[in-house]
């Protein structure tokens, strides 16, 4: 039976309750989406699931019929009456561009600290948790190199190279983002309590996961693309070739982001996953300036007067852009400021990458855009 106060879920409402209803999973909310159109535009229309929706599983459907818990939707709501909290959707203008580059990106975000922290470039430290003196020091010095250069630090608030990263970013005075694998209000690690609340006073702790998730293992590789998308580049510090920070490293490969590695002792285990990264081509990085190099264009902010040539120069892009094929109008449409990989465009526009790299080739003959590191692409 349908339930009356399910067409009830307006603007944010809608979004948390498709988040919090059990049995209905991330991608499952995308096809709705796609189908749908809004969240509030499920809710209004359930009783066209069956008909619209013929793929969707019975205890999806069910689900749905059924709703969220309201207790648990209201807790969600009370969480936003404290002025430091706050919850972004995958389409609010907050929500961080790189991560909407990436694969499975997540629906929700759930956020305490500065949202604005969200901002600007970032590169993850990520490393074991059982790090040695060496990794505990080389990811202060990296950390705090970085912040000097204006990045915002991001990692995973685990013990250990999580930590120190972290701990080193904020006694810097930079920005740093720790990515949970649990809900934002969960004590874990307990450890880590009171650094959490540090964060949320230097940038931001955020987490996909709704309030009250517990840590389980199977959480963590899924949070880590988060981490990754979130940057231009990520640094892993000791680690075996199975650690979880090599996961992250592999996600930010498929993301099309930089890889860098630290280099650790040719005797201790930690060293493998790092020296194997260096291996297959990642970045030997013993400074924030080696990893800086690769990431340089996205770090230099706009000048004023960078700004007035660019103003100037709009007039002249509209006149290039008149006499481009459909094909190529199609790729700068969809090219952004933010770097994206051959492969997204390509996917974008329903193009093979061969044919899109002849196409983005034309593009950047004519100044409209930059080819980066990485096969990566940015509009001028």
């Amino acid at each position: 039976m349908l339930r009356k106060d399910t067409t009830k879920f307006k603007g944010i409402d809608g979004w948390l309750a498709l988040d919090l209803t059990p049995k209905v999973g991330r991608k499952t909310i995308f096809k709705l989406l796609e189908e749908f159109g809004t969240p509030e535009a499920i809710w209004d229309n359930l009783n066209e699931l069956k008909a619209r929706c013929s793929w969707l599983r019975p205890s999806a459907y069910e689900a749905l019929i059924q709703g969220p818990d309201r207790k648990l939707l209201e807790l969600h709501k009370k969480f936003l009456t404290n002025s430091k909290n706050w919850i972004i959707t995958i389409a609010d203008s907050a929500y961080p561009p790189l991560l909407t580059n990436i694969s499975d990106p997540p629906l929700i975000l759930y956020g305490k600290g500065d949202l604005e922290s969200l901002k600007g470039p970032a590169v993850a430290i990520v490393g074991s948790r059982a790090a040695t003196q060496y990794g505990k020091e080389a990811a202060k010095h990296i950390a705090a190199g970085l912040v000097s250069k204006g990045i915002t630090v991001v990692s995973g608030l685990a013990l250990g190279i999580d930590s120190i990263a972290h701990k080193s970013a904020i006694a810097s005075g930079g920005k740093t983002i720790a990515v949970k694998g649990c809900g934002v209000d969960y004590p874990y690690p307990r450890q880590n309590v009171s650094l959490a609340t540090s964060i949320a006073q230097n940038g931001a702790v955020i987490s996909e996961y709704p309030l009250g998730m517990r840590p389980d293992a199977g959480l963590f590789p899924v949070r880590n693309r988060i981490i990754s998308g979130l940057c231009l580049a990520v640094v892993v510090i000791e680690g075996t070739k199975r650690s979880g920070s090599l996961i992250t490293a592999h996600l930010a490969l498929e993301q099309g982001r930089e890889v860098g590695a630290v280099p650790g002792s040719i005797f201790s285990n930690l060293s493998a996953g790092p020296h194997a990264l260096i291996q297959s081509g990642a970045k030997l990085v013993t400074t924030a300036e080696d990893i800086v190099e690769e990431i340089s264009f996205a770090c230099d902010p706009l000048t004023q007067n960078n700004l007035e040539q660019f103003n100037g120069a709009e007039s002249v892009v509209a006149d290039v852009t008149i006499n481009l094929t459909s094909e190529e109008k199609k790729l700068l449409e969809i090219i952004t400021s933010y770097p994206q990989h051959i492969n997204e465009i390509a996917y974008a526009a329903g193009l093979e990458p061969q044919a899109a790299s002849g196409l983005l080739l034309q593009l950047e003959l004519k100044d409209l855009i930059q080819s980066l590191p990485g096969q990566n692409y940015i509009r001028r």
